[in-house]
């Protein structure tokens, strides 16, 4: 078996990234799909909490560091995935050698079909060094300016590293004139959006409770884009025609330029 391992990222915190990873773990799980997921944030891991898992015996920062095997930081999940957790310490990081994230990439997708890997958010050297290691990325935004020109950081990266970014999961959109166009967000990016995903007062519940919406919630829209985000994932099936925007995103572009990009 060789998987593939997908880094969902995201140019800020607070989009969305880890939900998304929880979240389309869960569902690719619940589709019969072998998945590790792994936390990739080495310094703020959140996977765990999202689970309800705050102590780990052996975490991902133990493997990097050489002082405990893969196999044995590897948790079976109730939900039907398996987690790689990152450690809670504040002190784990200083130790840890992240060129050593290849070749437990690589290991990993021995075991399972899908290795889902929530990143740190921005473009830190940590974020860089699970970025490098990814067959590809997918994308996590909100559908607000400072969110999708960090966004657009994120693409520049990967393009520079040459890894390519799938597509983009828009995260948190309100039914209101406030937000940036679907349209308007795709041709910035250059890069089709794979997911909607409106905001929902029933993350904070999910979140609460420790599960993914997919589960406390599974007849909810969310949970519908969620499961469909997952068979997009399982078909390579990102793509969507982007059409020429460029007259009506001539304001956003010339803002972009404005900033230096």
């Amino acid at each position: 078996m060789t998987g593939k391992v997908i880094v969902v990222s995201s140019g800020k915190g607070g989009v969305g990234k880890t939900t998304t990873s929880v979240n389309l773990s869960s569902a690719l799980a619940k589709h019969g799909k072998s998945v590790i997921l792994v936390d990739g944030n080495l310094t703020t891991p959140n996977v765990g909490l999202h689970l309800g898992f705050t102590k780990f015996p052996i975490t991902l920062n133990d493997v990097l560091k050489g002082e405990a095997s893969l196999a044995d930081a590897i948790y079976i999940h109730p939900l039907g995935f398996k987690l790689l957790p990152g450690s809670l310490s504040v002190r784990s990081f200083s130790e840890i050698n992240s060129r050593k994230l290849k070749k437990i990439f690589n290991d990993l997708k021995e075991m399972c079909e899908y290795v889902i890997v929530d990143s740190a958010a921005g473009l830190g050297n940590e974020s860089i060094s699970v970025l490098k290691n990814a067959d590809e990325v997918l994308l996590v935004t909100n559908p607000e300016l400072p969110a999708v020109t960090d966004a657009f950081k994120i693409v520049t990266l990967a393009k520079e590293i040459g890894i390519p970014v799938r597509g983009v999961v828009l995260n948190k959109v309100r039914k209101d004139n406030f937000d940036l166009g679907l349209r308007a967000i795709e041709s910035l990016l250059e890069t089709p959006i794979t997911s909607v995903i409106m905001e929902d007062k029933h993350m904070r519940e999910a979140v609460y409770r420790k599960r993914p919406i997919v589960h406390i919630r599974p007849k909810s829209e969310t949970a519908r884009q969620y499961h469909q985000l997952a068979r997009r994932v399982h078909s390579g099936e990102y793509q969507r025609k982007i059409q020429d925007l460029e007259k009506e995103n001539s304001l956003l572009k010339s803002i972009l330029r404005g900033l230096g990009f």
